[in-house]
């Protein structure tokens, strides 16, 4: 091979090496946008001991939903104990508590939470329930379940 032909493939090579790595977006399938956000801690239900505790977070916007089909909800969760329930409800004025998740214990608590749910009207609150009744306790045992970084968009 000659070097003409050399130089030729190592450009063409080069090329397409800055081609394939150079920044594109990524197709997005749906379109989301960020409704609510609350960075850092949401709420925590706390017990010092062999007792139940519910802690209720209403988000304080009221979500208007016209344009979109779906809500999508994130969240990490957070808990030290096994009998912890965390629970997402979406309310309207025409009906109440309307559990789109529900997520217990350790093994699921303890991770990030993403899921979408039906949007029940074009006007909609959001409430996280927390639940805490700790199975195995001892007296002044810190127990606790929590939800950190939580965000809702509406999706089309």
């Amino acid at each position: 091979m000659n070097i003409k032909k050399t130089k030729i493939l190592f450009f063409l090579f080069a090329a397409f090496l800055i081609y394939s790595c150079s920044e594109r977006d990524p197709i997005k399938p749906a379109e989301d946008t960020l409704l609510f956000e609350m960075p850092g801690l949401v709420d925590s239900a706390v017990v010092y001991g062999c007792y139940s505790q519910t802690i209720r977070y209403f988000v304080p916007d009221t979500l208007m939903l016209n344009n979109y089909s779906k809500v999508k909800i994130d969240f990490d969760g957070y808990a030290n104990s096994d009998g912890t329930i965390t629970f997402v409800y979406l309310k309207t004025e025409s009906s109440q508590n309307i559990e789109v998740y529900r997520v217990e214990n350790i093994s699921g608590i303890n991770r990030l939470h993403s899921f979408e749910a039906n949007k029940p009207d074009n006007t909609t609150t959001v409430e996280v329930r927390l639940y805490i009744n700790p199975p195995i306790c001892g007296q002044n045992e810190f127990k606790y379940n929590r939800v950190r970084d939580l965000r809702i968009y509406g999706v089309k």
